[in-house]
């Protein structure tokens, strides 16, 4: 879940080559979210409220979905990033450190909200879904108290 979710937080401005290629198994639910955004999208303008449903189902950008799946299952930050050097190996992202960062941070806040608002509604069930999605995003340099160490 916190793969498909990354779409809400992640607004880089990257080349579509920047992303590694999404694995199959987020193909459904990435369709699911544009038809889901689609749908939003026909409303607001049937609402007379002015809306380009393209331009509205393109905001959701798949650039940190790999990505966060990849994180998700225990990639180690150096396997998710592409040298700097111009060589980029098969399923890194040529993605700033610090973007990334800043983007899973966003996503856990996300993941944790939802983890709480499902818990005030009853869903308990769900709320423990994202509270998993959420400690299996908390951890390693991207969670480090401070990136500058004092010897």
């Amino acid at each position: 879940c916190a793969a498909v979710l990354s779409c809400f937080v992640f607004d880089e401005k990257a080349a579509d080559d920047a992303a590694p290629r999404l694995p199959e198994e987020l193909m459904r639910p990435l369709e699911v979210l544009k038809d889901k955004a689609r749908r939003v999208a026909t409303v607001q303008a049937e609402s007379k409220l002015e809306v380009d449903v393209t331009e509205f189902v393109a905001k959701f950008k798949t650039g940190l979905m790999a990505l966060t799946l990849r994180w998700c299952r225990g990639a180690k930050f150096s396997e998710l990033v592409a040298a700097k050097d111009g060589t980029k190996e098969k399923g890194k992202t040529d993605l700033y450190e610090g973007s990334i960062i800043r983007c899973i941070r966003r996503l856990e806040e996300l993941v944790s909200e939802l983890s709480s608002v499902c818990k005030v509604v009853g869903n308990v069930q769900l709320s423990d879904k994202f509270a998993a999605a959420s400690t299996l995003m908390k951890r390693d340099i991207i969670f480090a108290a401070s990136l500058y160490l004092e010897a």
